[in-house]
């Protein structure tokens, strides 16, 4: 317990030392607990500020010619209070390469002046295909180019209502204290002071924006990698040393991380007032917790920290996805879609499948762990071997929560559409995962393959997991299932499915041939 507080406290102290160095570059942060109207909720300044500045560069920052590095607290307020000159400066976002060329943009850039890209004939056109083909109900058939255009107009058109003052909607309605009813831009001549004194009286939650600044100012999820990263060092080093000095903090601070985990999903839940798997960001982030959480369970019930090692690379990996890809997976906080308006279902079904994804993801990694140490000794692990039996109860856990979603899930979809199963994209790749692990332990229970099969196995059956999870979303594009819908991130998923499939390659083909 001692070790924990040192730890906590220790954390604490940093944030608190970088939020303080933060504060003496300048006054601006006596805006973050200003409320603000956006998105269809009340959330602090500084939560609109980073989400818009993500929407529009693609970043939480940007760095600006001449003038350097900016955050998003700066340059949002600065397009607030100071407009004049921003309309030259290269903020906007044209991520897409293949748009870039169309519109003769220099291919090895990615942001442009609003002015630069008003003054395009050619972006207007292909938005304005977008927006004939979305208002004739073909949205999937949507081309790619006039949907990139459309989204760095949206872009334009965001950036101008920043500079018009129409974004910033400050001022809680007069008329009624529904937290619902439409608040106003300040008028020119404000003071911070007024707009506060204004809010008083509006019908929203001062602590949840006093929460939701701490939560973005600690960034609980960064401080969770960040433990696992070091649990992993201190594991490594302590090797199989029972006795080793260092295996304890390993411990300690894998146990610390997924405290971190449990911190920032309380903070999330408390604010938004729902369950933390509404898009594919939290997804990630509760499949982290998920791979962690059986991890330090199974490590202390078996008294091994083998299971904390295999989760490491799950957690950070996933946690680092999550922190450095803000304009693929989207942090903010933002109100459900009607289909998911239903805390019950969206807790018992979205929630047990994810964490199957995690347990999944765990025993990939202990399968990874196995294959590696079966082609480096030239042995095949028998049927007793322990870390076969880690491999087995994560595949049996997994299993169990992936048939127990899939199944509620149909439940959901005969409350929300009127049908058990359609063979929607998701549900189809749920169902095409769910049956390959099925078989995959059913194989190992009638001896169709040992130790090692079951661990090249588990790596194979996890691409389907990939394609159920990512493919489908981010891939695809198809089915009921749009609210989950994104772009980005395709080359390195590809290239770690890519990864993968050479694993198996030579797991296969460098099998041991003896047992």
């Amino acid at each position: 317990m001692t070790r924990y507080l040192f730890l906590f406290f220790a954390l604490t102290g940093i944030s608190a030392f970088s939020q303080d160095h933060a504060q003496l570059a300048g006054n601006d942060s006596a805006f973050d607990t200003l409320a603000i109207q956006h998105r269809g909720r009340i959330k602090p300044f500084l939560s609109f500020a980073q989400e818009i500045t993500t929407s529009i560069c693609g970043r939480s920052s940007v760095s600006i010619p001449n003038i350097g590095k900016i955050g998003s607290r700066q340059l949002i307020l600065s397009l607030w209070l100071n407009p004049a000159g921003w309309e030259n400066e290269p903020i906007l976002l044209v991520d897409d390469p293949a748009l870039r060329k169309e519109l003769s943009l220099p291919e090895d850039t990615r942001l442009f002046s609003p002015r630069r890209l008003a003054a395009i004939a050619k972006l207007t056109e292909l938005s304005r295909q977008a927006e004939l083909s979305r208002a004739s109900g073909a949205r999937s058939e949507t081309l790619p180019l006039p949907a990139a255009a459309q989204t760095v107009s949206l872009r334009l058109r965001l950036f101008s209502s920043l500079v018009s003052g129409d974004a910033f909607r400050v001022v809680p309605s007069p008329s009624g204290s529904s937290a619902g009813a439409p608040w106003s831009p300040p008028s020119p001549s404000f003071s911070l002071d007024q707009l506060l004194e204004q809010q008083k009286s509006a019908n929203f939650s001062r602590p949840k924006i006093q929460l939701e600044v701490a939560y973005l100012k600690f960034h609980p999820f960064r401080w969770a990698w960040i433990a696992w990263l070091l649990s992993a060092i201190f594991l490594l080093i302590a090797g199989r040393d029972p006795k080793h000095r260092l295996l304890p903090w390993g411990r300690n601070l894998a146990h610390l991380g997924l405290l971190l985990l449990i911190a920032g999903f309380a903070a999330r839940i408390w604010i938004a007032g729902r369950p933390p798997v509404t898009n594919m960001y939290e997804s990630i982030l509760w499949v982290a917790f998920g791979a962690g959480l059986f991890a330090v369970f199974f490590s202390i019930r078996h008294r091994t920290p083998i299971y904390l090692l295999a989760a490491s690379p799950v957690v950070i990996l996933a946690l680092v996805a999550s922190d450095l890809q803000p304009a693929v997976l989207d942090p903010s906080l933002n109100p459900l879609v009607p289909v998911l308006r239903s805390n019950f279902w969206l807790t018992i079904h979205v929630l047990t499948i994810t964490l199957s994804y995690g347990a999944f993801a765990l025993a990939t990694a202990l399968a990874h762990f196995l294959v590696f140490r079966a082609l480096q000794k030239r042995f095949r692990p028998d049927q007793n071997d322990s870390l076969v039996h880690h491999l087995y109860r994560c595949l049996q856990i997994g299993v169990l929560l992936l048939a127990t979603g899939v199944i509620l899930g149909g439940v959901w979809a005969n409350y929300s559409w009127g049908r058990f199963w359609d063979w929607d994209p998701k549900e189809t790749w749920a169902l095409i995962a769910l049956l390959a692990y099925v078989i995959l332990l059913h194989g190992r229970i009638g001896g169709w393959w040992g130790g090692y099969g079951l661990a090249v196995g588990s790596i194979a059956c996890f691409l389907t997991i990939l394609m159920a999870w990512y493919g489908v979303n981010f891939v695809l594009g198809k089915g009921l299932h749009s609210y989950g819908f994104g772009n980005g991130g395709q080359f390195y998923v590809g290239a770690f499915a890519l990864l993968e499939l050479i694993v198996l390659a030579f797991a296969l083909a460098l099998r041991p041939k003896t047992s």
